[in-house]
């Protein structure tokens, strides 16, 4: 049987008919991507980062990303244990494939330590979005075996004069939410910021390597989506509700004057086989208020 572009044939999400390529450029309203696998290409870009190289936007001359590494980058799949090999995804072999002139596709067969498939289709959409379909099914039960699936990812901003993350958000204790301006003053402290509905507490045993994941701060977010701030631009994602999403954060991800502005996705009681998935949004464009993001991620939902 032939599969279109895609469309996945039964027990893989591998796409069929597509073109792969190493990098592939887009460009769509004002912004320009170059869309990346997990291989080293031009004279910067390091092998193990995948996702978006570059990002670029008419109002800006140079991308949001660390030139050495990458944004929406997949980078750990953990399951409470200390992982056995830290950056998994980046470690093995991912496809990029073209979908369309506005849409391109990242796989990853199975990995050989966690047995994760993955597949993310990013869509550029006018004039300041790119749309973010993520699916993964987990084939090795035994490596969850601490009741939830994480997975998380990394994007490396370049030298942004202003390192917070801004959400709104509110203490355990406290009544109302406010606008927080998070910061975390070392790599792994006070880096995850859950949901107020979040009360899942994960097992991590005590050496569990990927920091970032299990070192809680003391605010809690009330909608799905935060952002940050590069020059005279604004970075935001948008999560769909109903899903366990966390946000992270590092002040030093991508250098000592580059942090990570990062999110996770928990799956609590995964099954194998089994199709998962969430979708988001991330805006890049010129700053003009936090009530615009607001705005944005009401039109978005709103959809």
């Amino acid at each position: 049987m032939i599969w279109a572009c895609g469309v996945k044939p039964p027990a893989s999400l591998r796409p069929m008919n597509c073109r792969e390529d190493q990098t592939i450029p887009l460009e769509s309203g004002n912004l320009k991507a170059i869309f990346v696998d997990n291989s080293a290409f031009g004279a910067q870009h390091l092998a193990g980062y995948n996702g978006i190289a570059s990002l670029r936007h008419i109002a800006e001359d140079s991308s949001l990303f660390a030139p050495r590494y990458a944004g929406i980058n997949l980078e750990h799949i953990f399951g409470g244990d200390s992982l056995e090999e830290l950056f998994e995804p980046r470690k093995h072999r991912m496809t990029l494939f073209r979908k369309s002139d506005t849409s391109v596709i990242l796989y990853q067969e199975p990995t050989p330590i966690s047995g994760v498939e993955s597949l993310i289709e990013f869509t550029l959409v006018p004039a300041n979005y790119i749309d973010v379909n993520f699916k993964c099914i987990l084939h090795k039960a035994s490596f969850f075996a601490h009741g939830y699936a994480g997975l998380f990812w990394a994007s490396y901003i370049d030298r942004p004069l202003d390192k917070k993350i801004y959400f709104m958000g509110q203490k355990k204790s406290e009544k109302e939410a406010t606008w927080i301006e998070a910061y975390s003053s070392l790599h792994g402290v006070s880096s995850t910021h859950r949901s107020i509905h979040d009360n899942l507490d994960l097992f991590f045993v005590e050496n569990f390597n990927a920091s970032l994941a299990k070192n809680y701060s003391d605010y809690h977010f009330v909608q799905p989506y935060y952002f940050g701030r590069f020059r005279n631009m604004v970075f935001a994602y948008m999560f769909e509700s109903g899903k366990l999403i966390r946000f992270a954060q590092s002040p030093t991800g991508g250098g000592p004057a580059s942090p990570a502005w990062d999110f996770q996705y928990i799956i609590p009681k995964p099954k194998t086989g089994k199709i998962y998935g969430f979708k988001f949004r991330a805006v890049y464009k010129p700053f003009i208020s936090r009530e615009d993001i607001q705005q944005e991620y009401n039109k978005w939902t709103e959809r």
